[in-house]
């Protein structure tokens, strides 16, 4: 008899240990997230991932490299759960893509105008390289040049390359004069003679970088949505309060030696968002960018482009730090 007592109170005990753990498995939520380079701009994607920011919402994350055109397509056929091209997501949202944005990692585009000229205005009449027609990479390198008094496509040409280290290398060989790169490459491209002409957030500041998901995701699976956003909230913390821990992290991922890891690192750092909301006069800063270059005909609101509400939420419902 107590050998039997004794078998039912470890069947109990078993229960109590191993089925809330196995509830938990099966509660553990895979889904596939989009980025368009591997480097700074989308370090807090990686900083959430590495240090289980998302494993702790319950997330188990596949990040996958994916140009910013194709991610868009992806995102919108509910291909992949959500995208950290902000910019882009943005756009498409303005010409009626059923996609939004959900949360701003940066405030600030992180670019910096690198050439062997003095100035920008010395670039009259050379040829600058660009990433991507029409998105975020193009249109800086577009404000910048206005900025200082030249005329896109007139005064200076416009030469689509590819991803920002093919940039570099073109910028090396003389193919192009310059080009506006995220670190760690203007820190690169120094050690060939370039220099920095400009940073991009002296001249324009909206989102460049945060997570984006489809109405479809938005309106049927709005918990992920905020679970996502709280990983990704924990991740930007963790970049601008732990310095030393980031820069060991960004010199690991990138494969960067730790003097260009953390020349990067204090470029970016201030460009982080500290709560990951979305500013509504920065977006309203975007659509009239794409409205005077004629990309949109129609008023576009914000809440066409982006769903303002689940930061909040997701803040309301996160534990108290």
């Amino acid at each position: 008899m107590n050998h039997t007592r004794a078998f039912f109170a470890w069947l109990l005990l078993a229960a109590a240990v191993f089925v809330p753990a196995r509830a938990l498995a099966q509660s553990v939520e895979k889904i596939k997230i989009v980025y368009a380079s591997r480097g700074l701009p989308f370090f807090s994607a990686f900083v959430a991932k590495e240090m289980n920011f998302y494993a702790k919402q319950g997330l188990e994350v596949e990040l996958i490299q994916v140009a910013p055109r194709i991610a868009i397509t992806a995102l919108a056929t509910n291909q992949v759960d959500y995208s950290m091209n902000i910019g882009s997501t943005m756009r498409a949202a303005m010409r009626g893509l059923p996609v939004r944005a959900v949360a701003s990692s940066t405030v600030a585009p992180f670019f910096a105008l690198v050439s062997r000229e003095k100035s920008v205005q010395d670039l009259k009449g050379k040829l600058l390289g660009v990433t991507d027609p029409g998105g975020t990479n193009y249109q800086v390198t577009k404000l910048i040049l206005q900025h200082y008094g030249l005329v896109p496509l007139k005064d200076v040409q416009l030469f689509t390359i590819g991803e920002e280290k093919l940039l570099l290398d073109a910028m090396i060989a003389g193919r192009i004069a310059g080009a506006a790169i995220t670190p760690p490459w203007p820190f690169e491209a120094e050690k060939h003679g370039f220099k920095i002409l400009v940073k991009a957030s002296e001249v324009v500041q909206f989102p460049f970088v945060g997570p984006t998901a489809s109405l479809d995701k938005i309106n049927n699976q709005r918990e992920q949505v905020k679970k996502v956003i709280r990983a990704e909230i924990e991740a930007l913390r963790f970049i601008r309060e732990r310095r030393q821990e980031s820069i060991d992290m960004i010199a690991r991922l990138f494969k960067m030696d730790k003097d260009i890891a953390q020349k990067s690192y204090d470029f970016t750092a201030s460009f982080f968002s500290k709560d990951a909301r979305i500013q509504p006069e920065a977006v309203k800063r975007l659509i009239a960018l794409e409205k005077e270059a004629g990309n949109i005909k129609d008023d576009v609101d914000v809440s066409q482009v982006a769903d303002l509400s689940l930061v909040d939420e997701a803040l309301r419902q996160s534990p108290a730090r």
